[in-house]
């Protein structure tokens, strides 16, 4: 009889303990996700106060914004391509480097039939008076103008970063296809230019003699991992006319983004550099993610798919110490701190997330989705070659916009 009794004691008090750990343990996780959600709200509104309340069908998924063209046999398919705030980083981070080095390096043959994707980045006079840059395709007779004039004075320098007098011609970034006019005997690109209005007589001569002006060079010059193209418009050997950021296009092309993302280590930061990470499927259908920064100090794991990556277990192996930042101040954004083959990744879904470790203990994790239409975004993502801030340096006020698709026919 005691032992019966004794026995019911032991199991009515384990059973009070188990009781209690689950108790415990809801508490925990309804602790967690109160503090997730508390931390979340603050930076929305924190976000909502320095951008403005997104609109409802907004996508934070700008990589995708164009599409390929479609080759037709015998033109010139030209669509254009949608540009955000943040190119004009892109271009002021590049602008210097291209100023000095556009030139070096000996110029290669002009191949006119070829996919491309064309952002204008800079133009630059030739010492004269006013000119106006045209860059076009001549086919059947016809000539399609890549892109509108392009005004230029004296020898200075135009750039399509902040403050820069490009800035404003969101409509000189085009995707050009010309792959379809090798049939065609008379297809060539242009490079030319016109003076000032007033001169009519030269301006004519030139325009119908626009043949004097094929395309025949060009020069490449790569910095921070992104490739540019230089043109000269007024045939004096100088290849900095007219320099575009150049991405080509391939019959299969591969898919690539690049993911910036906010830790909600400070709700007043919108530098998005906290993790920068790209991802890339090749034409085999073969993934692979490349972390170019870590400008956070909290640990975190990434979600890619099927494959995870912990800055305190990979990247400690590798050298990185949690606490530190890495390439947000004099960037390098070529540079990559780590490259990791992912399975399972879904470029149109985004099925990736983050597990930021919080800064009121290692227990408390926050997780973050990438954001869906019309959220205030914690992960954005873009083309590969959109350059990330440095550190406590916000996205410009202008950083996106709503997401449209124009072609022309």
């Amino acid at each position: 009889m005691k032992k019966l009794t004794l026995t019911r004691s032991i199991m009515v008090l384990a059973a009070g303990i188990i009781i209690a750990s689950c108790a415990k343990t809801d508490v925990f996780e309804e602790n967690q996700r109160n503090y997730s959600e508390q931390q979340k709200s603050e930076y929305k509104a924190n976000y909502v106060a320095k951008y403005g309340q997104p609109d409802a069908n907004q996508s934070w998924d700008f990589a995708a914004a164009s599409t390929a063209a479609k080759t037709r046999a015998g033109e010139v398919v030209q669509q254009k391509i949608n540009v955000f705030g943040q190119y004009k980083q892109t271009v002021r981070r590049d602008k210097d480097y291209l100023m000095k080095h556009i030139n070096d390096g000996t110029a290669k043959d002009w191949n006119p039939f070829l996919a491309v994707e064309m952002y204008i980045a800079m133009a630059h006079g030739d010492g004269n008076s006013y000119r106006y840059w045209h860059l076009e395709i001549h086919h059947n007779g016809e000539y399609v103008e890549v892109i509108p004039n392009i005004n230029v004075k004296g020898n200075s320098w135009y750039h399509a970063g902040p403050s820069g007098t490009l800035n404003k011609n969101d409509h000189n970034f085009a995707s050009i296809d010309t792959r379809s006019l090798t049939s065609v005997a008379d297809a060539y690109w242009v490079a030319y230019y016109q003076h000032e209005s007033a001169k009519t007589t030269e301006n004519n001569e030139i325009l119908n003699n626009r043949a004097n002006y094929k395309l025949l060079k060009y020069k490449e010059c790569t910095t921070n991992g992104e490739t540019y193209w230089g043109f000269d418009c007024s045939g004096d050997g100088d290849y900095s006319d007219l320099i575009f950021l150049v991405r080509n296009v391939d019959p299969i092309k591969p898919v690539e983004k690049r993911y910036m993302v906010e830790d909600l280590g400070t709700k007043d930061d919108f530098d998005f550099n906290d993790i920068v990470f790209d991802v890339k499927q090749d034409t085999y259908g073969k993934q692979q993610c490349i972390i170019r920064a870590m400008g956070g100090t909290l640990d975190f794991t990434l979600h890619i798919g099927n494959t995870t990556w912990t800055k305190s277990v990979e990247g400690v192996a590798a050298g990185y110490n949690v606490k530190t930042m890495y390439n947000t101040q004099n960037i390098d954004g070529g540079k990559s701190l780590a490259t990791f083959d992912v399975t399972g990744w879904n470029p149109t879904s985004n099925n990736i997330s983050v597990d930021v470790v919080s800064n009121v203990g290692e227990s408390v994790v926050v997780n973050i989705p990438f954001p869906k239409k019309g959220e205030v975004p914690m992960i954005i993502a873009f083309d590969t070659f959109y350059a990330w801030m440095t550190e406590r340096e916000s996205l410009r006020n202008d950083w996106w916009y709503p997401v449209t698709e124009e072609v022309d026919e």
